[in-house]
């Protein structure tokens, strides 16, 4: 079934909900960032309160970083002095003792040292931040998404989720790990450089100061152009991921259709968009990185021209400063190199960040509401009290259905496809609210009961059960970690799985791999079933729970269920009738509106639909009975 999208909006936006009916946001009621002018880091901005607590780390890898730069830059220093004393001698024709070289030497060396120390301390400091920083973006994320509505995972594709969650994350870490280290220390080279620059001569210092508005403008240049590239990429290998994704997993449909061809086509395509991406990003760099190198060049040729002319006719700095300036000038015309690399590095970056911040932005529209109560007791009753229901753009599902359930009564759902079957366990669930009537619990709206106290007494059999990568035991204890032993053993007895679980290869320890694809299709639904049980839930719902079992072992589980209800509500959706043929009551469902209802008997007797629906198969199940159908 088609579900509502999730709308991303800004705080105070309104949510589009009347009623409990999702609504599109208006066209032009929300802009994202891609539609505004482009501007550097605007994203990266939006990581400050994860990096917020670690802001003691922060500190010393800035100061640390300082420190570093004044030991890198103290040997030109030093060389300055040296030629001076050189010159000085050399013109009154004198000697230098040899422990002033000495001297020099071995302050040389203690700048090396100091180097090599704070700026180890730094890089340390900034890669322990990538790393805690980078755990709690995903941690965060995966938090956020367990609280999302269902539709959101109906809509949102998976490989794009995981893209988010692996890819997008970990750029994150290499721009804290490495291009922050670099940012602060190109800005501290930059202001460094620059203060004593100006203390040396002020005069060419502003010469060498003159073409750096034609670098902020290429900067401006770059970002702008380049920014869109990223974004557009990052979107393309969340696209591929979603369809290499779902090929791996349907590899046996794909190979049995021999659609090989048309499924490498598409990756090749999607791929081709993330390329052309990479590309424009490419062919925006290139003209970039040669602004860089021509400011860079008029500069240096500025200061070579003009400073060799003062300093010959000694108008300027003595040979030894002006051996000084021009170390210091190269030393800060490499930062404009890095800084093509680093925009770069950015630019990726701050395409990630708007993924990550856009997903954690979206809001669940399934949420307690302020007053919401606490469910201190197991429910004792369900009741459907004239439920009106239809998704979004399509036609109502549900048509005013009322039904009531207590505790110890078992109640059965049957319609053809499409009926709205389904549709009732996701509004009991609360993955939706209805539009209209209500669901009560106890008689009280669900939607004013704490969500997850009530999802805490359900037990839930779905029709596609999902085993997760672990353990038979650790699948049945999803609901109940504490459960021993005995416990889920007991549980698989009830769901007629105890006896296929000791067969495998590890009994209860033997692992099911990914989604339980090494257990049969009947397998699965058992040890999903065995996994409500085990939760002794007050409300167990059954969706098409033993559609992939034969009949023999239906019939076990049946009558294990059947002594299981006491003391709970069961809620049974099947199209094979011999699975809800015990319930207390029956609905019969056509497009949305229950047009029969009462036992088993009654209603065979009544000669309707389910009656015609039992004719065949009932047939049907002799049929199968007899050769033996699993």
């Amino acid at each position: 079934m088609s579900a509502t999208p999730l709308t991303q909006r800004p705080p105070g936006t309104p949510d589009g909900l009347e009623n409990g009916v999702t609504h599109p946001v208006s066209e032009g009621m929300a802009s994202t960032e891609s539609e505004e002018t482009p501007v550097l880091g605007r994203s990266l901005w939006r990581l400050l309160p994860f990096i917020r607590p670690y802001k003691g780390r922060v500190t010393f890898g800035i100061v640390t970083n300082a420190i570093a730069r004044f030991f890198d830059l103290l040997p030109l220093l030093v060389v300055g002095f040296i030629v001076d004393d050189i010159a000085s001698a050399m013109a009154a024709g004198g000697m230098i003792e040899t422990d002033r070289f000495v001297y020099y030497g071995l302050a040389i060396m203690g700048t090396f040292l100091g180097l090599a120390i704070f700026q180890s301390a730094s890089d340390y400091a900034w890669d322990t931040l990538a790393q805690r920083v980078r755990h709690d973006i995903r941690v965060d994320i995966y938090d956020h998404l367990q609280r999302l509505d269902v539709s959101f995972f109906e809509e949102r594709q998976t490989g794009d989720i995981m893209s988010v969650l692996s890819n997008d994350v970990d750029n994150l870490e290499n721009f804290l790990a490495d291009a922050t280290t670099s940012i602060v220390r190109l800005v501290i080279t930059f202001f460094g450089i620059y203060g004593i620059l100006l203390w040396l001569d002020w005069r060419l210092a502003l010469l060498l100061f003159a073409p750096l508005p034609v670098a902020v403008f290429a900067v401006r240049f770059f970002a702008t152009r380049v920014q869109p590239q990223y974004r557009r990429s990052r979107e393309a290998v969340g696209s591929m991921n979603s369809i290499l994704e779902n090929n791996i997993v349907g590899m046996g449909v794909i190979q049995a259709y021999t659609a090989e061809k048309r499924q490498a086509e598409r990756i090749g395509e999607q791929s081709a968009e993330y390329r052309d991406a990479a590309v424009a990003a490419a062919k925006v760099r290139v003209r970039f990185v040669p602004m860089l190198y021509a400011i860079a060049g008029i500069a240096f040729g500025a200061l070579i021209a003009v400073g060799g002319w003062v300093t010959f006719h000694a108008a300027g700095p003595s040979i030894g400063e002006f051996t000084t300036f021009v170390l210091f000038a190269m030393r800060l015309i490499m930062p404009l190199f890095i800084l093509g690399m680093l925009l770069n590095q950015i630019q990726r970056s701050e395409a990630s960040s708007k993924r990550i911040m856009d997903l954690l932005s979206i809001e669940s529209r399934i949420r307690d509401a302020p007053d919401a109560l606490e469910l201190t007791e197991p429910p004792r009753e369900v009741v459907f009290d004239d439920v009106r229901f239809a998704y979004t753009g399509r036609e109502p599902v549900l048509n005013g259905v009322s039904f009531r359930v207590t505790e110890g009564k078992v109640l059965g759902i049957v319609g053809h496809t499409g009926a709205g079957k389904s549709t009732i366990i996701k509004l009991l669930l609360r993955y939706y609210e209805p539009q209209s009537g209500a669901v009560l619990i106890d008689g009280r709206p669900l939607s004013q009961i704490r969500l997850k106290d009530f999802r805490g007494h359900v037990g839930y059999v779905s029709q596609e059960p999902y085993l997760f990568t672990g353990s038979v035991a650790d699948n049945i204890r999803l609901g109940k970690p504490e459960a021993t032993d005995a416990e889920v053993e007991q549980a698989a007895h009830i769901a007629g799985a105890d006896e296929f679980i000791r067969d495998l290869p590890d009994g209860y320890g033997t692992v099911v791999g990914e989604r339980g694809m090494k257990l049969s299709g009947g397998q699965r639904q058992r040890v999903s079933l065995a996994r409500a049980v085990l939760r002794d839930p007050a409300i167990l719902i059954l969706d098409e729970a033993t559609s992939a079992v034969d009949t023999r072992t239906e019939e076990i589980i049946q009558n294990n269920l059947h002594r299981f209800r006491r003391g709970r509500m069961t809620i049974a959706v099947a199209h094979r009738l011999s699975t809800i043929r015990q319930s207390d009551e029956i609905l019969v469902m056509v497009d949305g509106v229950v047009v029969e209802r009462g036992t088993h008997d009654a209603l065979v007797a009544s000669d309707g639909v389910y009656a015609d629906l039992w004719n065949v198969q009932s047939g049907q199940s002799e049929v199968e009975e007899a050769i033996g159908v699993v």
